[in-house]
């Protein structure tokens, strides 16, 4: 990103989560803010009885899987998240927060966790003025770090927050991963291990190689790379699922959960009328930062 430009990919983000909650059936995941964090343009291309008719027809079919990653993946990590909380968790930060709207919609949690957002400063900047506009304040739990993530870690972040190193905290790092270096990827969660407690938890998304993609998903996928590259935001890192395991364990994480494609159509997608597929090169991974001294299995 550059200086002062808020993050392309996290409108996208929010247009892709605002467009399932207007058009697909049944909802998988209910983000009624994203649609207020749009353009003005953008929300009204969306509300036009014509978009929606092309919407809802197969003109747009390509674009599906796309939506669906923006919007599984979300439901899923608060899934997570939320089993977390009921277990204890008592502090949440989101890694690349975006036009994330969990603090927003979850004000019944403002008293049982403490939410930091880590995001650039222009896209937070933006993320502040358009609450603003819409008079939502807020949340007494939520506290936004600004931080740049090539030139400070996310224990150089959280240093600067009310964040508690001796308290577990549960992790949430989506959409990101697939845009940084092998090298970055490694040294946030060698960062994020400097000061998480153990029993902490993170769940994060990755692509896998284009050699574990079946060709016509490969097709699409290329084509959603060219455009994220022609964005400025090209997708550069992908890992192999059973190897990624073993690193993370070497690390100090335990696998909870890396959960494939085709287990999510099976969890997530059965019986939908729009006929939304999961993301065919996208796996869904949830680790525990292991306590001192504890072997893996």
């Amino acid at each position: 990103m550059r200086e002062e430009e808020r993050s392309i990919t996290a409108e996208g983000v929010a247009y892709a989560r605002a467009k399932h909650l207007l058009y697909d059936d049944p909802i998988m995941f209910e983000d009624f803010f994203a649609i207020d964090f749009l353009s003005p343009r953008r929300r009204r291309f969306l509300k036009n009885p014509l978009i929606g008719l092309l919407m809802r027809s197969t003109l747009y079919r390509h674009f599906r899987p796309r939506r669906a990653y923006s919007v599984d993946r979300s439901r899923y990590n608060e899934e997570k998240l939320e089993k977390a909380i009921a277990q204890g968790m008592t502090q949440y930060a989101i890694i690349g927060a975006g036009y994330d709207s969990f603090a927003l919609r979850r004000r019944d949690l403002s008293d049982s966790i403490k939410i930091f957002e880590l995001d650039h400063p222009a896209t937070q900047k933006a993320k502040k003025q358009r609450l603003s506009e819409l008079n939502v304040e807020l949340p007494k739990n939520l506290e936004l770090i600004p931080v740049d993530f090539e030139k400070e870690t996310v224990a150089d972040a959280l240093k600067r927050s009310s964040y508690i190193r001796e308290v577990p905290a549960f992790f949430s790092w989506l959409g990101t991963i697939r845009y940084l270096t092998r090298d970055a990827v490694f040294k946030t969660l060698q960062s994020l291990l400097s000061l998480a407690a153990p029993e902490s938890e993170i769940v994060f998304d990755y692509s896998i190689p284009d050699v574990l993609i079946n060709p016509k998903d490969l097709k699409r996928f290329n084509k959603n790379r060219r455009l994220a590259a022609h964005l400025g935001e090209p997708m550069i890192t992908h890992f192999d699922p059973d190897i990624l395991v073993t690193e993370m364990e070497d690390l100090g994480f335990e696998l909870i959960e890396n959960l494939s494609p085709n287990e999510r159509k099976v969890r997530y997608f059965a019986n939908r009328k729009d006929n939304l597929l999961p993301s065919a090169t996208t796996y869904f991974a949830h680790f525990r930062v292991r306590q001192v001294g504890r072997k893996m299995r």
